[in-house]
């Protein structure tokens, strides 16, 4: 079909087809600036056509350099079409998508489950509710919603895992009670014909080690996997990293840390298990488990002959062809390990260590002695604070001179505090109990704000890893609650392994009591602040050197006999 290569809008009256096919081209050929330029001069009357502000909305969005201003004029357009006309399911779709990278969610929800109830089964409505009751702490809700994907779509991985992550998150999950659901996982992971045969034998005197992960940089694993990889005998390993990251720019001050590295984000599965094989690695342990962007698929088919899931995620992947998964006594106990798909790799000490973070990281006075009251805290992820967590919380602050500090450690958004605010009872919130401060985008003043808290509340039953290390190394210690299982019980092995067995609490009723107790032990929490540093320094949680010979040891062993 013949398109003008130009036409004039000046004063005309009506919008024709020819007007909105000439624009349609517009924004088929990336030509962004002129077709907005173009629609901005319209009068209102044509501006409001409907094809119009589409094209408008849609040109908002496509263009590279979008920015978070054009992105709510779309999405604004999107949900008012949308409105107007509900069987038009493609602009939910466009609103599906920008709400969860504008960070405004709470018209779009209202919206998503009214259609919810109106229409049959949807994956992009289904989906984005997960994400959505996720980033709102509502974790069964987003699971309900997984489960839903699940069943209407077996094949589809993404859900699986969402649905057995979240299922961590859920104060009934018991370790026993999900084998069987989630070996329909399993049963649903593809297998190929892979070209490539898997290398079992000895290359050299090193052993071959593959890291893969999305999540190289910018992640709570960061800190572990250094310490580990600063202190490995390069003599006797070689160590290869496979970033199956979009980017690859905000890993490169780890690039060094490897002798190898590949971006292989673009390959398919059956590309990257035939590339991994070829690249003969001996021991492939995976950084992300179950976690978004994972590709557990290449562990189904054997990419190497051992394979291993460690620090990213605390809990069974589900399958057999994961050989280990690394723990530790505290975390897994030995009439348990028949209840993970994986053999136990137990450290004798930690699951993991982490590199000393900086010593100039400057640690002040006990907030109680200017405030005259207990300040409690924690910068945990909202979806780990469940509706349990926050009665808990309610009850102790209720009977105590304090107040608690909450910070989002993922996907903070006003919406989400807000909707988290409303959870604690008024008589609470009327009396400023509770603050919420919004994520920082620089590290040492995240650092900081450990400074305003006295005591840190762990959350359960998925407690916090990365905060707990952090909040210690800033001599603020944690209260955490016995668990059931790996994910439940990293509270418990952090405070064994600091000797700090009076900040354990064998249930909610015992947890209660000694975060009340502890709020009249001031000279207790004020030692700790000027000596738990140090006490961490001389632990193993910062001991990455021992914690490096010891997983090396045993990756050794396990190699020699495979080989054997």
């Amino acid at each position: 079909m013949f398109l003008l290569k130009s036409m004039n809008f000046n004063d005309i009256e009506i919008i024709t087809i020819n007007h909105i096919k000439y624009l349609e081209n517009k924004l088929l050929n990336n030509q962004f600036e002129a077709l907005e330029k173009i629609i901005e001069n319209l009068s209102k009357k044509n501006f409001n056509h409907p094809a119009i502000k589409l094209l408008y909305a849609n040109s908002k969005v496509l263009k590279k350099n979008s920015n978070l201003k054009e992105k709510k004029i779309a999405f604004d357009i999107f949900l008012e079409t949308y409105k107007l006309n509900p069987k038009f399911k493609k602009v939910l779709y466009n609103a599906c998508v920008i709400s969860l990278q504008i960070k405004e969610y709470n018209k779009i929800l209202i919206l998503l489950e009214d259609f919810v109830k109106k229409n049959s089964y949807d994956y992009v409505v289904y989906d984005t509710l997960c994400k959505i009751y996720g980033i709102f702490n509502e974790a069964e809700k987003a699971h309900e919603f997984a489960k839903i994907i699940v069943k209407n779509e077996p094949k589809n991985l993404e859900a699986w895992s969402g649905f057995i992550f979240t299922s961590l998150y859920l104060d009934k999950f018991k370790q026993n009670d999900v084998i069987n659901l989630f070996k329909e996982f399993e049963n649903n992971v593809p297998t190929y014909q892979v070209k490539e045969k898997i290398f079992s034998e000895s290359l050299n005197d090193k052993v071959r080690i593959g890291f893969i992960s999305p999540y190289f940089s910018g992640n709570s694993i960061e800190g572990f996997l250094l310490g580990f990889l600063e202190n490995i005998d390069r003599k006797k390993f070689e160590v290869i990293g496979f970033n199956i990251g979009i980017s690859n720019n905000n890993s490169k001050h780890l690039i060094d840390q490897f002798d190898n590295w590949h971006h292989v984000y673009s390959m398919n599965n059956l590309d990257l298990i035939n590339f991994i094989r070829k690249k003969k690695i001996n021991i492939l342990i995976d950084l992300v488990g179950h976690g978004f962007r994972n590709r557990l698929t290449i562990f189904k088919n054997r990419a190497a002959p051992i394979q291993i899931s460690w620090l990213g995620y605390t809990n069974s992947t589900w399958l057999k062809e994961v050989d280990y998964i690394i723990a530790d006594p505290y975390l897994i106990k030995k009439n348990e390990e028949n209840l993970y798909y994986e053999k136990i790799l137990y450290l004798p000490s930690i699951w993991n260590a982490h590199k000393k973070l900086d010593d100039k990281l400057e640690i002040n006075k006990l907030p109680y002695d200017k405030n005259n009251y207990v300040t409690f805290g924690s910068f945990n992820n909202f979806l780990k604070i469940s509706n349990n967590v926050i009665k808990i919380w309610s009850e102790i602050l209720d009977q105590t001179n304090s107040k608690l500090i909450l910070k989002c450690s993922m996907y903070d958004s006003e919406e989400a505090r807000e909707r988290l605010l409303k959870k604690f009872p008024k008589k609470l919130t009327s009396k400023k109990k509770i603050i919420l401060l919004e994520k920082q985008k620089e590290k040492r003043d995240h650092f900081n704000s450990y400074n305003k808290i006295d005591i840190g509340l762990d959350t359960f039953p998925y407690t916090g890893v990365t905060t707990t290390f952090e909040a210690i190394w800033m001599g603020v210690p944690v209260l955490t609650l016995k668990g059931n299982n790996f994910t439940s019980r990293c509270g418990e092995s952090i405070n064994m392994n600091l000797n700090l067995r009076e900040f354990i609490a064998n249930d909610t009723d015992d947890y209660i009591k000694k975060a009340i107790n502890f709020t009249n032990k001031i000279e207790i929490i004020r030692n700790l602040r000027k000596n738990l540093r140090e006490q961490a320094k001389n632990s193993p949680l910062y001991q990455t050197k021992d914690f490096a010979d010891q997983f090396s040891n045993k990756l050794i062993n396990l190699w020699k006999k495979k080989i054997s």
